[in-house]
């Protein structure tokens, strides 16, 4: 596979992709990184709650958060139809912040409501443009690939009814990520994920763990666990296609990486630094 197919960043903001469960009361170390990168005491950080069930409690955990950090300001924007999201007005509000952070929720209705809209527009404009750094956490995390993981199951072997695909957000390409991962017992999943469409490297990331996604397209691990990369790139054979949805199917061979913290990983070259 050409290495230009795997990831089309090579300039922009970094991203912090977030497994789900980060500390918020200790050391709170993934969310400071955010702060940091997003400008530290000149950071201007809007909170994304738009995947949330309880928006206006998860929004203002994140707010007082952000702003107890030291952040020169942090607001929550409630957005909740695509109507909202595609009012000019909140496409040229992300365009004022240097940090976006989505929250956890449910990523089918985080990309329902916000893909598509003039306010995906202005974040993936303004990230390419190095003036966004963009960060999600577990359904905010998922969201952030053109493939996302809309529904699964965990913990089953591999057949492709365990998994539902759909189009997520598109601000990062040929990558599906996949969160609260070996706590969770997803590897199966994310297996039968790029099955279906091996062009896509998968990423599993485990609770109170990131990666930060850097300008040249390479992944550092940050937390306290790891994180998983599964590349069929290299497939020999997968008969996902011509298996009942219900049954097994057989696929290999994958490439499988674990990764803890501290370690690099290439999208574009699909190797570990």
């Amino acid at each position: 596979m050409e290495a230009a197919r795997i990831l089309a960043k090579l300039s922009g903001s970094p991203m912090i992709i977030i497994g789900g469960a980060e500390d918020k009361e200790n050391e709170k170390s993934i969310l400071a990184t955010f702060h940091e990168l997003a400008g530290g005491t000149q950071a201007r950080i809007l909170i994304v709650p738009t995947a949330s069930s309880m928006p206006e409690i998860l929004g203002e955990v994140y707010r007082q958060l952000f702003v107890k950090m030291g952040a020169a300001k942090a607001e929550v924007l409630r957005v909740a139809n695509r109507y909202e999201a595609d009012l000019p007005e909140n496409a040229e509000m992300v365009k004022t912040y240097t940090g976006l952070f989505m929250t956890g929720g449910d990523q089918l209705r985080l990309c329902q409501v916000i893909a598509g809209t003039l306010m995906a527009d202005a974040m993936q404009a303004s990230s390419q443009a190095g003036e966004l750094v963009i960060a999600g956490t577990s359904a905010g995390a998922s969201a952030i690939g053109d493939c996302m993981i809309a529904r699964g199951y965990s913990g089953e072997s591999p057949r492709r009814s365990i998994v539902d695909l759909t189009i997520g957000l598109g601000i990062l390409q040929n990558v599906i990520i996949d969160q609260h991962f070996h706590n969770r017992n997803r590897l199966a999943r994310l297996m039968t994920a790029v099955s279906l469409r091996p062009e896509c490297l998968g990423v599993g990331i485990d609770e109170n763990t990131a990666v930060i996604l850097q300008q040249d397209s390479t992944l550092e691990v940050i937390g306290e666990g790891s994180v998983a990369i599964v590349d069929g790139s290299e497939l020999v054979y997968n008969t996902i296609n011509e298996t009942q949805a219900s049954q097994p199917f057989s696929v290999g061979s994958f490439r499988i990486h674990i990764m803890a913290k501290g370690q690099r990983f290439s999208l574009r070259d699909r190797k570990i630094l």
